[in-house]
């Protein structure tokens, strides 16, 4: 196996190109199998991707408390183990910069 290509890595690899900084993220997937429609969270690979702008971006995510069935995350909520920060003198996210050098 390997790993397909998410519905947000065209956008997140745009942004990437541009120069853009990526604030938010979330992916919506049409379950017509099911008819519903689902908010699902970033994978991990997508995690480590928004990970170059930081801990602060937001993420859609699942939620059965919300009325609307999902609600929003910072990747540092979504992982809160993240292993960059494990390379830092105390222990939090590597600034953004740090993943372009």
């Amino acid at each position: 196996g390997g790993v397909s290509l998410c519905h947000e890595t065209g956008a997140i690899c745009q942004a990437y190109t541009l120069d853009k900084k990526v604030t938010a993220s979330v992916c919506v997937y049409r379950d017509s199998g099911r008819d519903r429609v689902l908010v699902l969270p970033p994978c991990g690979i997508c995690q480590e991707r928004l990970a170059l702008w930081g801990p602060d971006v937001q993420v859609g995510v699942p939620d059965d408390s919300s009325v609307k069935g999902w609600g929003v995350r910072t990747l540092r909520e979504v992982n809160p183990f993240y292993w960059g920060s494990q390379f830092t003198e105390d222990g939090a996210w590597p600034a953004p910069d740090v993943h372009f050098s």
